[in-house]
């Protein structure tokens, strides 16, 4: 099957629903992956992200709708489903691994799918290889780092040459070092062997650094645009107002709004001040921070500011170099309580 533009479309999601405990917990009307293309599934923790990878996978069965691959109908009755999940593969945020040797763990895709015996070596170091493990096959698992136990868990999906590899939060919890070389390893598996990547995560930086196709996911759905500066949490009152508790900060929301039940807020990067030193305003939300990231865009720059939250603000190139930032430096970020849009 062939999209508008003449590409192949693996993988279709039609009309998809799921339900736990009679509450739907995700609504897909359609959705299309295709071959060979990166796609980054972004949004907050709960928003159904896992739900939706097990579902394409065929781990778990939608409650309602159709999933096609290549084309064609996937069915229950007959040997497709098995034939096709057989062509993917997929990691979890936290993977498991068998108490026993680096080796051990990636030989089990194999032995399950009764790939001789003495085609392991060659494959195994192959698979190291590629996800910057080499001469790490006797190391027992137990051993390994966070970052380490990801790039095991890839190199063991690596191992059976999926059609579709699924990612879910590959660097959660893997420490900064890793984190630039597990990117890099996964943007190599696409380019060099043409494998359609599938990546869930709550890092909307790490999406659009190299997925293809973002999208954008809330409370189980599709959204037209991405929400940044997401926050989960719980409206409350106080003398001085109403206000936000991500249980990290306090985040003053317009009086209008206290009355409601929303358990998330968004807050546009655009409407985010940056400022060496704090400044009188009318704005009632302002915090000290450090800049952990800076991503130049052509004319302005995205920053990752961690302050108690982890905001991402939009300046202009013009302001970035008057204002002398870099990583590391200390800023204070301000908005106003209209800014903060609850969902």
């Amino acid at each position: 099957m062939m999209n508008e533009i003449g590409e192949m479309v693996q993988l279709e999601l039609r009309d998809v629903t799921h339900c736990y405990n009679g509450k739907m917990v995700l609504d897909i009307p359609h959705l299309s992956i295709e071959r060979g293309k990166i796609y980054g599934v972004v949004g907050p923790n709960g928003s159904g992200k896992t739900t939706l990878l097990s579902i394409m996978n065929l781990l778990i069965r939608p409650t309602t709708g159709q999933l096609f691959f290549e084309g064609k109908s996937i069915h229950d009755e007959d040997n497709s489903r098995m034939e096709i999940q057989r062509s993917m593969a997929m990691t979890l945020q936290t993977p498991y691994l068998f108490d026993t040797t680096v080796e051990g763990n990636i030989a089990y895709g194999l032995r399950a799918r009764g790939n001789p015996r003495k085609n392991w070596t060659a494959i195994i170091e192959d698979a190291l290889q590629k996800v910057g493990l080499r001469g790490l096959a006797k190391r027992r698992a137990r051993e390994l780092s966070g970052g380490e136990v990801q790039l095991v868990a890839i190199a063991r999906a690596l191992v059976i040459d999926p059609k579709i590899l699924f990612l879910d939060e590959p660097t959660a919890n893997v420490d900064l070092r890793h984190i630039h070389q597990l990117e890099e390893i996964i943007a190599a598996i696409n380019g060099d062997r043409g494998t359609t990547i599938v990546l869930a995560t709550h890092d909307l930086s790490q999406a659009y650094r190299f997925a293809h196709y973002v999208f954008p996911f809330f409370e189980g759905r599709l959204v037209p645009s991405t929400m940044h500066n997401l926050f989960g949490g719980t409206i409350k009152s106080s003398p001085d107002g109403p206000y936000f508790d991500t249980g990290k900060i306090q985040i003053w929301i317009l009086q209008e709004v206290s009355s409601s039940a929303s358990t998330h807020i968004s807050i546009n990067p655009e409407d985010i001040i940056v400022s060496k030193e704090p400044f009188a305003s009318s704005a009632r939300n302002r915090y000290e921070g450090t800049i952990t990231q800076v991503v130049d865009q052509k004319g302005r720059v995205d920053l990752v500011v961690n302050a108690g939250e982890s905001f991402r603000v939009q300046i202009t190139e013009h302001s970035f170099r008057r204002l002398g930032l870099n990583v590391g430096s200390r800023i204070y970020v301000t908005f106003k309580a209209s800014s903060v849009h609850l969902l």
